[in-house]
This record gives C-alpha cells, structure tokens and sequence, in this order.
C-alpha cells in the first residue's frame, strides 16, 4: 500500500534500548515505512514480546470497521473455483469423446478389420469395395453422439425435475424424519 505521505527515517525507528520508537510504531502503522524498514520493524516485531503487545494493543483499539475487509472475496472464489472445476470436467468430457468419436472412425473405416486370423491388406479392402462412404460414417458418428448426449441431458433434467418435485411437496420432512425414516400409518 503506498501512501503519499513522507517517508520515515529509518534511523528513528528504534531507540538506544533496540524497541521500536512510538514514532516507528506510528510510521508503521501509517504506511510511511520504506521496504527496508518495514522488513526491520516486521522482524523486530516477531521476536520483541514487548514491541509485539505494544503493536497488538494498537490493533485491538482500532475500531471493527477497519479490521474487517471492505470486499467480501468469498463469492469471487467460489465463482472462480465453480467455473474451474466446469472448465477441467468440460475438457475431460471432449478428450473422451473425442478418443471415442476417432476409435469409431477408425474402426468404421476398416483400420481394425482382420480376416481369418491376418490383417487385410489395402488392395483386401479396396477390392471388397466401399461399405459406405466417408461422409455417411462421419455422420453416423456424429449422430449417434448427439443421440447419447441428448438422451443424458434428458434423463438430468428428470432427475433434476424430480428432486425439485420432492422438496415441494408439502410436509416432505415433517412426517418421516419424526419417525425415524418410518412412514406413518395414515393412510396405509
């Protein structure tokens, strides 16, 4: 933090007994230190009992406003943390996929084909002729993701769906939590 205050000496900061001067404690308090004698007082700090109450009972007269941050980062972090863990999840959904969609490609395409025990060779699979052609296995991949994405979604949304018709319906809680997880005997 840089104050546009004048520096402090750092020939002030301690007196003959080696304890930090009221002027010191002030400047150090002010922001008016340099980094050398911030470095100073913040050591001496850390060993002089003496120093360190005289600097604590300073900190607890302060008023609780100034000790409390004036940004509350929690919700920052959270978001930052929530959107990383979409970010790493979302990559390792498209490295799978795409791992999938190529082994199918290649497999579609014959790469994978053995025949009575050998591999075919290419002039094998070019005399067979086309199964299909490129387009319609690219297609054919592409569909049947689309497909498997689509029904996850769907069956999320009615889990979700569910989950959210459960916590609305009315006395949810009261009646099997009293119970020990029993169900009451109205109505059975």
């Amino acid at each position: 933090m840089q104050n546009s205050l004048v520096p402090f000496d750092n020939n002030n900061l301690f007196d003959r007994n080696g304890h930090l001067t009221g002027m010191g404690l002030d400047a150090m308090q002010n922001g008016t230190l340099d980094e050398l004698g911030s470095l100073e007082a913040a050591e001496h700090i850390s060993f002089c009992n003496a120093c360190l109450s005289r600097y604590t009972n300073w900190l607890e007269a302060m008023p609780e406003r100034l000790l409390s941050p004036a940004n509350d980062l929690i919700p920052q972090v959270q978001n930052l943390m929530r959107m990383r863990s979409i970010r790493i999840m979302t990559n390792r959904y498209i490295s799978v996929a795409a791992a999938v969609i190529l082994a199918f490609a290649l497999w579609s395409f014959g790469a994978f084909n053995i025949s009575g025990g050998r591999a075919q060779s290419q002039a094998d699979r070019l005399s067979e002729g086309p199964r299909f052609s490129i387009s319609q296995g690219i297609n054919g991949a592409f569909g049947a993701v689309s497909r498997s994405i689509n029904d996850l979604l769907n069956d999320l949304q009615a889990y979700a769906q569910s989950g959210l018709a459960q916590l609305a319906e009315p006395g949810h809680n009261t009646n099997d939590t009293n119970n020990g997880g029993q169900k009451s005997a109205k109505g059975e």
